[in-house]
């Protein structure tokens, strides 16, 4: 053995024949209306904690919670170190 290639071959490993797979970013998320809600107020209002928000938008922090993943999940939000949320 005197290369990495060597030891690619010896694994049988094939990485010649492995197709590049490309994602692209969505530029128009759908959102239902309380997601808009939240989303407007992180836009406004900047980084903030699950109990604010939820306290704020008048939702229950159980679904408030859910939505926050649903919205990361679409790329519209990120959460951050303390439970907070900002978008994006």
């Amino acid at each position: 053995m005197t290369s990495a290639a060597d030891l690619v071959y010896l694994l049988g490993w094939n990485v010649e024949n492995k197709p590049s797979q490309t994602i692209q970013k969505q530029l128009f998320v759908d959102l239902d209306a309380m997601e808009k809600t939240i989303y407007s107020y992180l836009h406004k209002e900047g980084k903030q904690m699950l109990d604010r928000i939820s306290l704020e938008c008048k939702i229950p922090v159980f679904k408030t919670s859910s939505m926050l993943l649903n919205m990361e999940m679409k790329g519209v939000i990120r959460p951050l170190p303390g439970k907070l949320f900002e978008a994006l």
